[in-house]
């Protein structure tokens, strides 16, 4: 008997050491860091003035016409500018690897923030990716992502060079996030997590703020399934966003029988779900990709968005509903050092879910519309389309982009009971060229 356990003991203390010295290989506790980035300058033509973020690089629409008393447009200018803060640096972070555990990390930043005329650091990306392949008998494989990146309904972008790349017609968005993504049957991916607001904000009764969610203890949730094959890719799946916009009262009521003061408690939420599906097919020098998004709200993912207030008779708990939209984009790119590319957006406003209060003209109050501060509440329509050449030399690549951007828009203080601009429209247009030299890293 002892005989018996000496022999099983040896084999036992053999089998765990050449299990130690198979997994010793797979053991790396050293990092690998792995530097990348590009130098950029932009030069950009416009023929009227515009909305767009930081210094006219990020562009959104053109304004609408607005007429002093001689008769003259204001918005009707000519402007060129030239900007070189979209530089970016950023380093990738690999190698930690520990049997079937991998780690990997990015950190990445641009000059993008403008501090009077100085240009700032900005943080882009800084996560960390937790990699687990083949747990136990499985051929599947986990993955976390975890810190802030590209929120996974803005990740698959058009072919273009714009800074926007495609917004507003495609989501634009990283945030701070916990994602999970499960991979089986090699090919198909389930992914699903939580978001938090940061850069890229909701709007509300108080402006854009992050304190919509922060406040309301639900944080942005999305959920997605996507297919990778050899030449053609497809995802889809949904965003969820529950808002509070108020959570206290802002201001004092001194009627007897609703008698309030500020900061009491109120039960105001708002629920709001925005579906997308994404293809795209690629094969050598040829690459074509669309995306279609069903948006309620939208705004804090730089869709032209947001929701309005239908009922304010229980002062303790208004009710909402969600402005909806079509946002969809197709583009397409042929060839490899000397490229020709082209994107075509288009964005239609649906109006409100929920029927609103009017007045005696048929008019919704429209200070009870919370609208994306990149739009305007008089977007009934939006097109663009932006046709590219760009010639790479290895590293250096110099691009042209022509940029048509047309909103069809309605006097926005005229608003239908579902919040849609029926008076008054009318077609703007904005001719942009843009030509951009980089070089990579």
């Amino acid at each position: 008997m002892k005989k018996s356990l000496r022999i099983i003991t040896i084999i036992s203390c053999l089998l765990w050491a050449g299990n130690l010295a198979a997994q010793s290989h797979q053991v790396n506790l050293r990092n690998t860091f792995e530097p990348y980035g590009f130098f950029r300058t932009a030069a950009i033509f416009d023929t009227r003035d515009s909305k767009a973020g930081s210094e006219d690089l990020f562009y959104f629409r053109p304004l609408d016409h607005q007429y002093n008393f001689e008769g003259q447009d204001i918005y009707d200018n000519m402007s060129l500018k030239s900007y070189a803060i979209t530089t970016r640096l950023g380093v990738n972070v690999t190698g930690f690897r520990y049997g079937s555990l991998k780690v990997d990390g990015k950190l990445e930043g641009d000059f993008y923030l403008m501090n009077g005329t100085s240009a700032s650091l900005r943080l882009r990306h800084a996560y960390v990716d937790i990699y687990w392949d083949k747990l136990g008998y499985m051929e599947n494989s986990f993955a976390f992502r975890v810190g802030q990146s590209w929120h996974p309904m803005a990740a698959d972008l058009p072919y273009c060079v714009n800074i926007e790349t495609g917004a507003p017609f495609t989501p634009f968005n990283w945030s701070p996030q916990l994602m999970l993504e499960y991979t089986f049957a090699s090919r198909m991916h389930f992914t699903v997590g939580a978001l938090y607001p940061m850069q890229f904000l909701p709007t509300g009764p108080q402006g854009e703020s992050e304190n919509y969610v922060k406040y309301g203890l639900i944080p942005e949730l999305y959920g997605g399934i996507s297919f990778t094959g050899k030449h053609f890719t497809a995802r889809a799946g949904a965003d969820f966003l529950s808002l509070r916009p108020r959570w206290r009262t802002i201001t004092r009521n001194f009627v007897i029988d609703d008698w309030y003061d500020i900061g009491t408690r109120v039960k105001d939420r708002l629920h709001m779900v925005s579906p997308f599906v994404y293809l795209q097919f690629e094969k050598g020098m040829f690459k074509i990709n669309a995306k279609s998004v069903f948006a309620q709200g939208g705004d804090h993912l730089r869709l032209m968005g947001g929701y309005a207030m239908y009922d304010w008779r229980d002062i303790y708990e208004y009710k909402y509903t969600p402005l909806r939209s079509t946002v969809s984009f197709l583009s397409f790119c042929v060839g490899r050092d000397l490229q020709f590319m082209c994107m075509g957006g288009y964005m239609m406003a649906l109006g409100t879910g929920h029927n609103l209060s009017i007045d005696e003209n048929g008019h919704c109050r429209d200070t009870d519309v919370y609208y994306a501060s990149a739009g305007s509440k008089g977007i009934a329509q939006m097109y663009r389309v932006t046709p590219t050449i760009a010639y790479n030399v290895g590293k250096l690549t110099v691009a042209v982009e022509y940029n048509n951007t047309s909103v069809l828009y309605g006097t926005e203080n005229l608003l239908d009971n579902y919040a849609r601009p029926k008076e008054n429209l009318h077609w703007i247009t904005n001719h942009r060229v843009m030509g951009v030299v980089r070089f990579s890293l």
